[in-house]
């Protein structure tokens, strides 16, 4: 996934990209929502891994 996001940007992580990248990455959605745990976890992935990338560095104590 995130090599998607570097080469198209910030929507190639929109809500509505999801069933494509599970496609990609495990050749079928069903293969990919049962590789990941169910739906609601498939989802909550996608979500959280948003998050995270989204999230500011933490700034180094140079004291």
């Amino acid at each position: 996934m995130l090599a998607q996001y570097v080469e198209s940007g910030v929507d190639e992580l929109s809500g509505n990209k999801l069933a494509t990248l599970l496609e990609l990455k495990y050749d079928s959605i069903s293969e990919g929502i049962a590789a990941l745990g169910g739906a609601e976890t498939a989802r909550a992935v996608f979500v959280d891994f948003q998050k995270h990338l989204y999230e500011p560095a933490p700034t180094a104590d140079v004291g």
